[in-house]
């Protein structure tokens, strides 16, 4: 079944959750989708929940790995299932949802706008005692222009969760590009994401939201122990965004030293790393 859009939910062992996440897109004011399912090998009853709602919903369907994947594996997989099949495509995780409007929304944004590689909209993070939105922060826009007049903010403030937006198909070579070089699953969306945001390549869309469910234990699962790695990981981060400065207009030394601080700043707050108490 062709469609304009396709939804691929990376999952693993998200039997609680999964009939909730596949819900909130089935109910979607934008019909034109399909959703894929990529089944990791999941040992509860993931493959169940999934084959169920596929025979009530034809626009869903499931697809298995053969062997088990890890997270950075998997959801490469999916962005390349996803990146392949459709002119645009999201992921979803297994317990995640959105309003409504979601993809009818981003979708009329990068209609609107071919420059645009991703559409993202504000994120709902919540958990058992409500939820908070999360917005980015004005000064990321128009990033190139800036940048050529010597402004650059001190931080790259967006939602990392901007991962689970819409994105048009021929992104796929910048997302692999950046997808393992910090060789850990640990904030690498929001490296990944920082090329878009740092060469204009976001629509945001004000209004729809992404609503993402806290708790997973990401950073206890996948975070650096040792002070060496958390070092090396935070290097890592800096410099491969300063890197994008040779994607970027020409500009003066103290504009690409502010480009360093940047990079530099958004490396410790994105991994929650502090090296020394101060640092």
């Amino acid at each position: 079944m062709n469609a304009r859009v396709v939804v691929v939910f990376p999952v693993y062992n998200g039997a609680a959750t999964l009939r909730e996440s596949l819900q909130s897109i089935a109910d979607q004011d934008f019909e034109d989708f399909r959703a894929i399912i990529l089944n990791n090998c999941s040992t509860d009853a993931t493959p169940q929940v999934a084959q169920r709602f596929c025979e009530e919903d034809r626009r869903f369907s499931v697809v298995d790995n053969e062997i088990h994947l890890g997270a950075e594996d998997n959801f490469a997989k999916a962005v390349k299932i996803g990146a392949g099949t459709g002119e645009y495509f999201c992921l979803r995780a297994a317990d995640d949802l959105s309003s409504p409007d979601f993809l009818r929304k981003l979708v009329e944004a990068l209609d609107a706008d071919k420059t645009k590689l991703l559409a993202a909209c504000s994120t709902k993070s919540f958990n058992a005692k409500g939820f908070k939105l999360k917005h980015p922060a004005p000064d990321i826009f128009d990033f190139r222009a800036n940048y050529a007049k010597g402004r650059v903010p001190r931080n790259l403030t967006f939602p990392s969760e901007w991962i689970y937006g819409v994105f048009r198909s021929r992104s796929l070579d910048i997302l692999m590009a950046r997808w393992y070089e910090l060789g850990n699953p640990w904030c690498f969306a929001s490296y990944v994401l920082s090329e878009f945001v740092i060469r204009d390549l976001v629509a945001y869309v004000p209004g729809p939201t992404f609503d993402f469910r806290e708790g997973s234990g990401s950073q206890q699962k996948f975070g650096a122990k040792r002070f060496r790695d958390r070092l090396s990981q935070r290097l890592t981060y800096t410099l491969g965004c300063y890197r994008l400065v040779d994607k970027l207009p020409p500009a003066g030394l103290l504009a690409k030293a502010k480009f360093f601080r940047m990079c530099w700043n958004d490396a410790r707050r994105k991994t929650r790393y502090k090296l020394l108490w101060i640092f």
